[in-house]
């Protein structure tokens, strides 16, 4: 057998491919335009939708933190802390969620009423001396007598089938919270829930961060040890400062990366079914979280998120974590066209963050799928070249 390089072809046909295959660096200004999105890294993958979430300068900026409600049935039934959370710009991708764990508290270890409540998800001016931001999300948990105020926000979309998710992220404030950023599927019995999470616990090292494929127990109480990775930020870093968490749902494995150093790879009970992202600060008063002191508050912070996915299967949610504050509406999509002609970078060539770079507008290629290795790399086949094998160039 004879292999063929691309500069061996006739030049009439190279000329061709070069055409149709442009190789361009430059920065995307509507991602639209886009037919898909490249990641990079070992789970790199194509994926056909994408979304920023930047709330790095929201106008107008507040003036001052909402206060703690005290009082659990004004807590549950908290209006929106300001019009930010009833745009559509926020309820098209979150709905501010007011359950509580009242009815498995028993089943789940907790010594203490948590709930949720709208009045701890805010925006929040930065006093950081950083120009680039006047403000960032924030989610609040707080110790009260007779309950946990804790926050939690779950996406609008329930049918995300594969997802890589960036968050640029920092937790702050007193032991016994936990911060949430994961993938969720509920399910009655508790060995099927399906969950791919990032889980930064404040009682832990400052360094210290947990990312498990759920559930981490298995019926009988033992620790799944293949389920769970606890690892430390890189780079001499810490939880308490700015980083940014990825996680990327892939089939057959979860990753994670934190500021672009992979962390941890776990093909231990990977996610399979359509599913929602969560984001969630706070505490039961459990073996897990430990249990915060009095008045004692904690707070998770993001500037921004970063969102590429695939999606299929029904547009619904399974759960008690559905019913919450905010209307519910469509996730804008940024659909790719069949083919994937565009192929946009979100890792790659990228000099403004959010905004992918296009890498190829290659219109003359076409789709092979999955490769079997279950890491979502694509194959693809130039159709020129597959047209000057008919006409007999080689």
């Amino acid at each position: 057998m004879t292999n063929t390089s691309i500069m061996a072809l006739p030049s009439s046909i190279l000329t061709a491919i070069l055409l149709f295959s442009r190789l361009v660096s430059s920065q995307m200004d509507n991602a639209a335009e886009c037919s898909c999105f490249r990641t990079n890294e070992s789970s790199s993958g194509y994926f056909t939708n994408h979304r920023f979430l930047d709330y790095r300068n929201v106008a107008p900026v507040p003036s001052a933190v909402p206060n703690v409600i005290t009082n659990i049935t004004n807590a549950t039934n908290a209006l929106a802390t300001s019009d930010f959370f009833v745009d559509s710009d926020w309820t098209q991708d979150w709905t501010v969620q007011n359950w509580n764990n009242s009815d498995s508290m028993e089943s789940s270890g907790a010594t203490v009423l948590m709930v949720n409540s709208p009045n701890n998800v805010y925006i929040e001016k930065s006093t950081d001396n950083d120009p680039t931001y006047s403000t960032y999300l924030t989610l609040r948990t707080a110790r009260l007598p007779g309950f946990q105020s804790a926050a939690e926000i779950d996406s609008v979309e329930k049918d995300y089938h594969y997802v890589s998710a960036r968050f640029f992220a920092r937790v702050t404030g007193s032991p016994g919270a936990c911060a949430g950023m994961f993938t969720y599927l509920a399910n009655d019995d508790p060995q099927k829930i399906q969950e791919a999470d990032i889980e930064i616990l404040t009682k832990d090292p400052r360094n210290a961060v947990q990312y498990t494929n759920q559930p981490s127990v298995n019926a009988q109480g033992n620790i799944l040890t293949q389920a769970t990775a606890n690892t430390t930020v890189p780079f001499v870093r810490d939880w308490s400062v700015w980083n940014v968490y990825r996680v990327d749902w892939m089939p057959g494995m979860t990753s994670w990366y934190v500021n672009g150093q992979s962390v941890a790879n776990i093909a231990f009970q990977t996610p399979r079914d359509p599913a929602g992202l969560i984001i969630n600060m706070w505490s039961d008063g459990g073996s897990w979280t430990g249990n915060m002191s009095l008045y004692d508050e904690a707070y998770l912070q993001i500037q921004w998120m970063e969102v590429v996915y695939n999606t299929s299967g029904p547009y619904t949610g399974s759960s008690k974590r559905d019913v919450g504050f905010g209307a519910s509406g469509t996730l804008e999509k940024r659909k790719g066209t069949p083919g994937c002609k565009v192929v946009c970078g979100i890792d790659e060539k990228v000099n403004v963050t959010g905004t992918p770079a296009l890498l190829y507008n290659n219109t003359g290629m076409a789709p092979m799928g999955w490769k079997g290795d279950g890491m979502g790399s694509m194959v693809w086949i130039p159709l020129l070249l597959v047209g000057g094998a008919i006409f007999g160039y080689f």
